[in-house]
């Protein structure tokens, strides 16, 4: 049966084009078969408190991130501005209510992964928090997106039914690290104000910005274990972490045939800091949300006639190499100075199939559903599918979706998982 909002009548040439460019498909039209770029939605168990233990503490990382509003190549670097190619008037990427940063996916010197904030947006260039000149050159090829917000995560109205209370203390906890101040920003859902409030100020913390690319972490004070839902774009481009002495609390970048060895650069431009013990180099762990293991730690072991990953307080262990869950966050521990870390995330299919993990959905669970935007012209011969895959080689038919106020809506499998899914658009005979 053919959905009233597909209500068009246009020529089949002109339906076929129409369908590949409004959803902007990537297959070859004359296949009269077309895909919207992937996007990652995962479901993660969140635990809750227990008789031995009365806090939990669940690592997430941003793996999936907000649509891209620009991307192109670099015309002019001067201080902390820049300009773009073939692109004049850079206010119409600003948004009032987001903050926004500029991500360097390829240059010709060292700069590949670099982050900074955009502090400004003017009509010929933008302005940003530092000075690009070491990080970005002409013809570089960079991304904007804006930073994500609390609501955008966990939903206004608290989606997921975190623990709510009158103060932090007897609510459950959503923790940004905040890398400047070296401490923890703190927030929680108000029982009666119903509102996400950050701990001893009273005002909507709704908006508060969650830095790529820094992680997060929820600690639960409520008994029963929650499903998370994190969707977006599949950020899976390298990224030059900005290492602080101290504390660090990361998103890595999805990397689908990830090991510590695969992602972490040991050698090479800014490379984590090596030393002959663990006392004297970066202590990384890795915390897996899907399995709820935590990995490691790790060091780099480098001293004469001998390099190489080490777990602490093992030797010979074969754990580096072995394969991460590509949702973990990175918490990194550095006792010299502050730098910079190159990790590099890939979309290539893993030497082995990622297992799939066992839903086990929980007495109780609430249903998730998903949405994905469509564009509201489609001719009336078109036909679309939900379709997933968990490594974007190998798609099945998911679910033929709903429809309501230009979004695609479709429930979530029970229990923990991670996919990919796209529309699938047909044009009907």
């Amino acid at each position: 049966m053919k959905s009233p909002l597909f209500n068009l009548n246009i020529p089949r040439r002109t339906a076929i084009h129409l369908m590949a460019s409004m959803l902007s498909f990537c297959q070859a039209l004359a296949s009269e078969v077309a895909y919207t770029t992937p996007r990652g939605i995962y479901t993660v168990k969140v635990p809750g408190t227990t008789p031995e233990a009365t806090q939990v503490r669940t690592y997430l990382g941003i793996q999936l991130l907000p649509d891209t509003r620009f991307g192109g190549r670099v015309a002019t670097v001067s201080g902390n501005t820049i300009s773009f190619q073939n692109f004049e008037n850079p206010t119409t990427l600003a948004d009032p209510e987001r903050k926004s940063y500029v991500h360097v996916l390829a240059d010709s010197g060292s700069g590949r992964g670099f982050v900074a904030d955009i502090e400004q947006f003017r009509a010929t260039d933008i302005v940003c928090s530092e000075n690009l000149v070491p990080w970005i050159q002409p013809w570089a090829v960079v991304r904007i997106r804006p930073h994500p917000h609390l609501i955008d995560l966990l939903g206004a109205t608290n989606r997921f039914g975190l623990g709510s209370g009158t103060d932090a203390e007897t609510a459950d906890n959503v923790v940004v690290w905040d890398p400047d101040a070296q401490h923890e920003r703190v927030y929680y859902f108000h029982s009666t104000r119903t509102r996400w409030e950050e701990k001893d100020i009273v005002a909507d913390a709704g908006r508060a910005i969650f830095r790529f690319p820094y992680g997060f972490y929820i600690v639960r004070r409520s008994p029963g274990t929650l499903r998370i839902a994190l969707s977006g774009e599949i950020g899976s481009d390298a990224i030059l972490l900005p290492v602080r002495p101290a504390g660090n609390v990361f998103s890595l970048p999805v990397n689908l045939s990830a090991s510590l060895d695969k992602i972490v650069r040991a050698t090479g431009d800014f490379p984590i800091m090596s030393g002959p013990n663990a006392k004297s180099a970066d202590i990384l762990t890795f915390e897996e949300p899907t399995t709820g293991i935590q990995r490691g730690p790790f060091y780099h072991l480098s001293r004469p006639g001998a390099s190489s990953w080490r777990e602490v307080g093992v030797n010979g262990s074969s754990a580096p190499i072995q394969p991460l869950d590509f949702l973990s966050t990175l918490v990194l521990r550095r006792e010299g100075n502050a730098g910079h870390v190159f990790v590099e995330g890939s979309l290539d299919p893993p030497p082995v199939p990622i297992p799939p993990l066992p839903p086990n959905p929980e007495p109780g669970e609430l249903p998730l559903t998903a949405e994905m935007p469509y564009p509201r012209s489609l001719p009336q011969s078109v036909s679309l599918t939900v379709e997933t895959s968990t490594d974007l080689q190998t798609w099945t038919t998911y679910a033929t979706p709903q429809f309501a106020n230009g979004k695609v809506i479709f429930d979530l499998p029970a229990g923990q998982g991670r996919a990919f899914y796209r529309l699938k658009a047909t044009l009907l005979e």
